[in-house]
């Protein structure tokens, strides 16, 4: 091997993460008792079908899901979760590198790989840092979707928020897989994005309250505040002057948000009114977190609560 060649060999390498196949090693003009050589030696590790760990770089996430990619072959698309931390829509990656093949592609189930038998159409897959991956939208809906609802609409919630993706490509999506399995979760998750985790917060929120037993306070309560004029409000105690505010995901509290109710926030507290907040997250998961910060702020304005 020249030198040229031997430092374009290293090159592909680094960025493989220390990862190299067979058929690139071959195809860089190593033979194959060099390789074995280098394996024999420990230089190299064995890290999947015809695929090695060169022993100089430490194994990593990256470097997996190379070595995953690397040992199923090219059609090998990255997908799910596993697209999405390549992305960088998650932080960790996930315990198996998930690849989809297509359904005439066979290769045998190895370890630390998720083989999911389907094609992805060219429209939906494109090349990042070196891996085929689906593309943004269809890897949102996909990893939203394996993660169930309430991880998953966190997943959506921040790409739309960050514009990493808008609905309309990730409604595209889905009407394209209408059927396929995850489509239901698809559906809500995605009703949820076009605003319908605000209403489902309140009408949770509302049931939270009922069933906890607190009385004397109003639904969607219009309210006149001097200085700024009328509002509604999700939830007023009245006699506590406490009002709940609830919000849906971060993707709708835009700047536009932020203007109105931080304004409306400040004619609330100089009237006299304390503002608490909540989500649909807090909602969701943590309801009785919610409930306790709401007893204690009406105990904090009402001895006889």
């Amino acid at each position: 091997m020249s030198t040229p060649q031997l430092n374009a060999f290293r090159r592909r390498i680094r960025h493989q993460h220390g990862v190299i196949s067979l058929d690139q090693a071959r195809a860089a003009g190593l033979s194959d008792d060099t390789v074995r050589r280098r394996v024999a030696t420990k230089a190299w590790f064995p890290a999947g079908p015809r695929v090695f760990q060169v022993a100089e770089h430490d194994e990593t996430p990256a470097s997996r899901t190379w070595a995953a990619m690397l040992s199923v072959g090219a059609d090998a698309v990255l997908v799910g979760r596993s697209a999405a931390w390549w992305w960088g829509f998650l932080d960790d990656a996930p315990a198996r590198v998930e690849v989809a093949v297509g359904r005439d592609h066979q290769p045998r189930p190895r370890s630390g790989v998720r083989l999911v038998r389907r094609g992805v159409e060219p429209v939906d897959r494109t090349r990042v840092r070196g891996l085929l991956v689906t593309t943004r939208a269809p890897t949102v809906l996909d990893a939203a979707v394996g993660l169930g609802l309430d991880e998953g609409a966190r997943l959506m919630d921040r790409a739309l928020l960050r514009k990493r993706v808008d609905l309309v490509a990730l409604r595209e999506v889905h009407e394209r897989r209408r059927g396929r399995h995850g489509a239901v979760l698809a559906e809500r998750l995605l009703r949820l994005a076009d605003g319908g985790a605000r209403s489902e917060a309140e009408r949770r929120g509302h049931r939270l309250v009922r069933r906890a037993g607190l009385r004397g306070w109003r639904a969607n309560a219009e309210m006149l505040l001097p200085g700024y004029g009328p509002v509604v409000a999700d939830m007023v105690f009245d006699a506590e002057h406490v009002v709940v505010e609830i919000d849906g995901w971060a993707y709708h509290r835009d700047l536009r948000a932020f203007l109105v109710d931080g304004p409306r926030q400040s004619a609330l507290v100089a009237a006299g009114w304390v503002v608490l907040r909540t989500h649909w997250y807090e909602l969701q998961e943590e309801p009785d977190a919610f409930l306790g910060r709401l007893r204690r702020t009406l105990a904090s304005r009402s001895p006889l609560r």
